[in-house]
């Protein structure tokens, strides 16, 4: 279903590659019009030098649906033909692609999924693990957790989570543990998730020593106001770029062997840190069990 590549060549320490976040919102319902302008933002991103461009969530179809109805109606597998200009943009502009949509399985099973495509085709998809319960989340199911969501690229391996997966902090810790050298996060913030935005992105990167990209909106959708704040922290926890709250194309470099730095020298022989060697996993089963009832609280 999806092209398979071979295990990526070492990344030397001075590799750079660029990456454009799409602040962009979405035609809700009308995937023509969404695919459309994503062929228009892959061109343009491919002509700024950029080497992967990440899109929101649920970008080709909106995320903001009243009625499972209207969600049934605007869903496609991730083979739909209607998908077809963005297969053959990645493969024109020699650019890599992570956009939102809202799929229907082969067992007529809806997911909130993020694809990835390269110049050589669909490369994997990721459905959305956590779903909240606010405008199309309501109407999906859970992804399983079967198929990989790290995949290989010339310039380094690019994980996937969407959204609310944010907020489980186990959900970039495993994407961090496959290798991922970038986590990219197509996101629909609504203007009230400024902590995420301000704190959680950076704790992220930080915790795992991993570049973490968002790409949000910046519109308005049927009373729904998108935060925007699109952002590339890096594996310090800094932020790289902050989109603000326009929409636009933003671009960032990023240097994929900085992830792979998961030993950190402060001062050699005296101050040295082990971030994933010193882990205890033996230690964490609780983060495996079923959640317990807070009183007060589900």
């Amino acid at each position: 279903m999806f092209s398979t590549s071979s295990p990526p060549p070492a990344i030397s320490t001075d590799t750079t590659a660029v990456i454009a976040l799409a602040q962009e919102g979405s035609v809700l319902g009308s995937l023509d019009a969404n695919v459309r302008r994503a062929v228009d933002l892959i061109a343009h991103a491919a002509r700024e030098g950029a080497d992967l461009i990440c899109f929101p969530e649920c970008f080709l179809q909106g995320y903001a649906f009243s009625e499972l109805a209207m969600v049934e109606r605007v869903a496609i597998t991730c083979q739909a033909a209607e998908l077809q200009p963005l297969v053959d943009a990645a493969a024109e502009y020699d650019i890599h692609v992570v956009i939102g949509l809202i799929e229907r399985a082969e067992d007529e099973t809806l997911y909130n999924t993020a694809l990835a495509l390269g110049p050589g085709g669909r490369i994997g998809r990721y459905r959305k693990q956590h779903l909240p319960f606010m405008g199309a989340d309501r109407f999906l199911s859970t992804g399983d957790g079967n198929e990989p969501r790290v995949f290989d690229t010339p310039f380094g391996r690019v994980g996937m989570m969407i959204c609310f997966d944010l907020r489980f902090p186990e959900s970039a810790r495993a994407l961090a543990l496959e290798g991922a050298d970038i986590i990219v996060m197509p996101t629909a913030w609504p203007s009230t998730a400024t902590r995420l935005a301000d704190l959680v992105t950076r704790v992220r990167a930080l915790e795992n020593v991993v570049y973490l990209a968002v790409a949000d909106r910046a519109d308005e959708e049927a009373g729904i106001d998108y935060l925007g704040r699109s952002q590339l922290v890096d594996p310090w926890g800094d932020v790289v770029l902050d989109a603000g709250t326009e929409p636009g194309l933003f671009f960032a470099q990023f240097s994929p062997a900085t992830s792979r730095q998961k030993k950190l020298t402060m001062t050699r022989g005296e101050y040295e840190l082990e971030i994933f060697t010193a882990r205890r996993p033996e230690l964490y089963g609780a983060l495996v069990t079923p959640a317990l009832r807070v009183e007060g609280k589900s």
